[in-house]
């Protein structure tokens, strides 16, 4: 009787262990994301995987909720004043940078020793007077020009300090605006507009953001571990907000080829991963998640820094040379007739029938004012459109005659995003992406005027359009569409999906329009 006790006693004994185990278990997801690493730093973050992370690690002002439109973050609230020029935030009561015994020991003596890492007012303040000021070079300082004070700052004619952002309180921020702009609460959701603080920042010596050990975080996760292109995120123990991780763990892994990516799906080595639309279904996962969100239009994009391409009449004789409807039947795909995607808002209807008429005299005019005979142009595609494409090109030959010829030249999709961000390609046929829910971000990668211009567009009417586009009327974004269609730089064929495949189980994530908005601290795996 006792020796059976004894069994039933070590039984139950070993049950609460296992169940004990079960109860503390670490947490972990692990996803294949895009882009590679790089500064940590918000103001000047500006890589795929190097932006998720912040976005994960960071808590601004607000957050975006999943149509891109603000809500509480940092701030439980906020009032706009009847002109639309003066915004108040109200902080968030209670609220904590995380300081990692990493950094608190190798800072040592430059943190001061009363160092108390509460999120306040200021931390907002410094944050965008640092991505005002033209000596961060912050990538996306165009996006807070309307704060007052900030084209001079920019222009190197006035200090940061002068930006019209001040702190109140320690919990009381105003920010004001040199002109009404609609979309200036989602700007401040993102990564540029993070928070830094200012002792922190200073006692890092520069290196704020490169390493573990000069890192604070305030958001649901902290950076606990990277190397090469692999994160390892961490449930922020001293977080107080809305969005408290439910997962207590989570891997990115960037720089991945689609290849090793599917493999490891596969094999389960990832929760799951960024994938082409048309490379989804290739997973082999069984009864998968899927995320997407249709950010990427995919057409023909003309690149005007290439001498002859620079004339109107030249790109316009492609419009016309053949119908795309083949094309879009032969891979599957219904055509788009519009410049940009649904997530933007309204995409007016952008088309143009095949006219081989009006295709040879668009090229007749264009060799007349280039002075040329004939022309010859190279086109960026992947493997998987080859076939197809090839067929289309003999469409255009065929329309255009002997003097306009075009080869096709494979490339990976990695080689395609370099060369057509390098500017060292011809026509590319390319996914344009809405990175955000901003039209203006959208439309202003086709200027000469953007740092990341993908074609390298000039004309001063679109510039001005763009502008138009920042504080918009009724018409201004059906402006710009019309604009960018008549400029004859992009021809739309489809639109696709940005696919995040996740395997049975995984849910919670929040995806938004852009690579790097995913948010993970909803996720969470619920066979694991």
């Amino acid at each position: 009787m006792k020796r059976a006790v004894a069994i039933l006693l070590c039984a139950a004994l070993v049950t609460a262990l296992f169940s004990s185990c079960r109860k503390n278990a670490v947490s972990a997801l692990y996803f294949a994301v895009p882009g590679t690493g790089g500064s940590f730093d918000p103001q000047i973050a500006e890589s795929g995987a190097a932006e998720m992370v912040v976005r994960n690690c960071f808590e601004g002002l607000v957050y975006p909720d999943e149509t891109g439109t603000a809500q509480p973050g940092a701030a439980s609230s906020w009032e706009v004043s009847e002109n639309g020029l003066e915004y108040t935030f109200h902080l968030r009561q209670g609220a904590k940078w995380h300081l990692s015994a990493t950094a608190a020991e190798d800072l040592g003596d430059r943190l001061p020793k009363d160092f108390a890492p509460e999120v306040t007012a200021d931390d907002f303040v410094f944050a965008l007077q640092r991505a005002a000021d033209p000596v961060t070079n912050a990538p996306q300082a165009r996006r807070i020009a309307n704060i007052r004070g900030a084209q001079a700052i920019l222009a190197g004619e006035a200090k940061p300090e002068t930006l019209g952002v001040q702190a109140k309180d320690d919990h009381t921020l105003t920010i004001t605006l040199v002109r009404p702009e609609p979309g200036f609460l989602e700007t401040l959701s993102e990564p540029m507009c993070m928070p830094c603080n200012r002792v922190f920042f200073e006692a890092t010596g520069g290196r704020y953001g490169l390493l573990i050990k000069y890192m604070i975080s305030n958001g649901p996760f902290y950076l606990t571990r990277f190397e090469d292109n692999k994160f390892r995120l961490a449930k922020n123990p001293d977080y107080n907000g809305a969005h408290t991780a439910k997962t207590d763990v989570i891997w990115l892994y960037g720089g991945l080829e689609e290849s090793e990516i599917l493999e490891g799906l596969g094999n389960g080595d990832y929760s799951g991963a960024y994938l082409r639309e048309s490379a989804a279904g290739n997973a082999g996962l069984k009864n998968p998640e899927a995320f997407g969100v249709s950010d990427l239009l995919r057409g023909f994009l003309f690149n005007c820094a290439n001498g002859d391409l620079a004339n109107a009449d030249l790109r316009a004789a492609f419009f016309y040379a053949a119908d795309l409807t083949e094309f879009c039947k032969a891979n599957a795909k219904v055509p788009a007739y519009a410049v940009c995607p649904s997530t933007l808002g309204k995409a007016d209807a952008c088309m143009v029938k095949e006219d081989v008429s009006e295709a040879q005299a668009r090229l007749d005019a264009g060799l007349q004012t280039l002075k040329k005979t004939d022309v010859s142009f190279g086109l960026l595609c992947e493997q998987e459109y080859d076939t197809s494409l090839r067929y289309l090109l003999q469409k255009w030959q065929k329309a255009l005659g002997i003097h306009c010829s075009v080869s096709l030249e494979i490339v990976t999709a990695d080689e395609m995003e370099r060369r057509v961000r390098a500017g060292e390609y011809d026509i590319a046929f390319y996914p344009v992406r809405a990175g955000d829910y901003s039209p203006v971000s959208y439309f202003e990668q086709f200027s000469a005027a953007s740092a990341q211009s993908l074609c390298a567009y000039e004309d001063p009417a679109y510039t001005a359009l763009l502008e138009k586009l920042r504080f918009p009327d009724e018409t201004a974004f059906s402006d710009a569409q019309t604009a960018l269609w008549n400029a004859r730089i992009l021809l739309p064929v489809w639109t696709e999906e940005t696919v995040v495949l996740c395997r049975a189980g995984v849910a919670g994530l929040r995806l938004l329009s852009g690579e790097d908005r995913l948010y993970l601290f909803d996720a969470y795996d619920a066979q694991r």
